[in-house]
């Protein structure tokens, strides 16, 4: 039963579910864009990226989609999870 729960934990969550929690997390009248455009270039990133044979970069972007997920919006506020690898700019 433990090792059931450890491997849905260590799944990473979809574009979807990561860029509904950060739109929620904005819910103050300070969206940063809308969820659908986040979705959009989350997926764009992930599909870059599976096309890489750079197998960091899409461990970072899988790491990053965790972080963003399971952080706090206070969390995800004060930079937690920003890799500048993913986001040199």
């Amino acid at each position: 039963m433990f090792l059931v729960l450890y491997l849905l934990s260590a799944c990473t969550p979809s574009c979807e579910q990561v860029c509904e929690k950060l739109v929620a997390c904005d819910n103050n009248g300070t969206e940063r864009m809308p969820e659908a455009e986040c979705t959009e270039s989350c997926q764009e990133q992930q599909a870059l990226y599976d096309d890489w044979t750079d197998v960091q970069k899409r461990d970072a972007l899988d790491a990053e989609l965790s972080c963003l997920y399971n952080s706090t919006c206070v969390e995800v506020a004060t930079g937690r999870c920003y890799d500048e690898d993913i986001w040199a700019f």
